[in-house]
């Protein structure tokens, strides 16, 4: 049975705002670990994986943008605005 107090801190935001600031948080520290994997990679000559985890790496910087534009807006505009120009 898995231990799951090994698991980490779970981040848990309370509203919008909270819940992507923990998102961003998260997708920050995830790449660091693919950037290792990637050099891990390289100097194994190991290129299919490389690929693999520069498109995972691609996309996560990807969300970390989009993130960090919502936090923008969110800051901006306040977060009630920002509710409600998700709305449609």
């Amino acid at each position: 049975m898995p231990n799951l107090q090994e698991l980490g801190k779970l981040l848990i935001g309370e509203n919008v705002a909270e819940m992507l600031r923990c998102d961003l948080t998260l997708e920050q520290s995830a790449r660091p670990m693919y950037q290792e994997a990637i050099a891990h990679c390289e100097s194994v000559q190991d290129y299919i994986s490389r690929e693999l985890l520069e498109a995972i790496l691609e996309s996560e910087e990807d969300h970390i943008d989009w993130l960090e534009t919502q936090l923008g807006l969110i800051d901006t505009v306040g977060l009630q605005n920002y509710i409600q120009s998700q709305m449609s």
